[in-house]
């Protein structure tokens, strides 16, 4: 069955081109980190891991873990921290894993390069932070983003520290994981393949993840994941861009608080 589908395709274009074991591990492994997150990562899909810890008769571990999301005074916060977390785990382990036992690269050569290309393009970040500011601002002023964002809040009567800061690194820290996976794994991964056309094929993955966001949050997107991925592929790098990443986000959640 195989056989005959290349046969068709060598018919039907002129290069169909061969199918390429890291590009399909690549793509499917993309396709399996969307559903993971729809299906599992969100803060109100946790049943499963309860579920789970009880199947392997771990029910005492499985009840601590549905008071801490359910019934405890800081359940909104420990929801959030197990949405950071299973972010991290998520885009990280699977993707180390593929690139050392199937794709067989080194991750520096997958985005985690800090050298000379993503020093040099510190200003080129900082100009798109600023570029983006107005937007960011106008944004925070509309009811979407203020009934989306920040995703964590302390309750009334109960201080900023330490749980707010410590949601922060763990925001941040799903950032870095984010990038990692799209624009380091998936991009660079795509890219000794597909070359820069890995960065719109990589970008609809990305998309994909922000379907749950506001409308005008989806759409830049788009742009967002063409101009990090172009960038990526130009400085090695995803430092920098996990960090406009977040900075981008704090802006908006203190722009919101800031208002209430």
């Amino acid at each position: 069955m195989l056989r005959g589908l290349k046969a068709q395709l060598r018919q039907l274009y002129p290069a169909p081109g061969e199918l390429d074991r890291n590009s399909v591990a690549l793509v499917l492994l993309a396709v399996g980190v969307v559903i993971a997150l729809r299906y599992g990562g969100l803060s109100s899909t946790t049943h499963w891991l309860s579920s789970s810890l009880s199947g392997i008769r771990l029910d005492g571990l499985a009840t601590r873990f549905e008071q801490a999301l359910s019934n405890s005074e800081h359940a909104s916060f420990n929801r959030r921290v197990y949405w950071g977390l299973f972010r991290w785990v998520v885009y990280v382990v699977p993707a180390v894993l593929l690139a050392r036992y199937v794709l067989r690269i080194g991750l520096k050569d997958l985005g985690l390069s800090a050298g000379t290309q993503m020093r040099q393009h510190i200003w080129v970040y900082l100009g798109l932070y600023l570029l983006m500011l107005p937007l960011v601002v106008a944004a925070s002023f509309t009811s979407d983003f203020q009934q989306t964002y920040p995703f964590y809040e302390p309750p009334v009567g109960v201080g900023y520290w330490p749980r707010f800061y410590i949601w922060q690194l763990v925001y941040a820290g799903q950032f870095l994981a984010l990038e990692f996976f799209f624009r380091g794994v998936v991009l660079h991964g795509l890219a000794r393949r597909f070359g820069a056309m890995a960065v719109f094929i990589s970008l609809i993955a990305y998309v994909m993840i922000h379907l749950t966001k506001p409308l005008a949050e989806a759409l830049g997107s788009i742009v967002a994941g063409v101009v990090l991925g172009f960038l990526s592929l130009r400085t090695g790098s995803i430092y920098l861009g996990a960090a406009l990443h977040f900075a981008v986000a704090l802006t908006i959640d203190l722009l919101v608080l800031g208002m209430q």
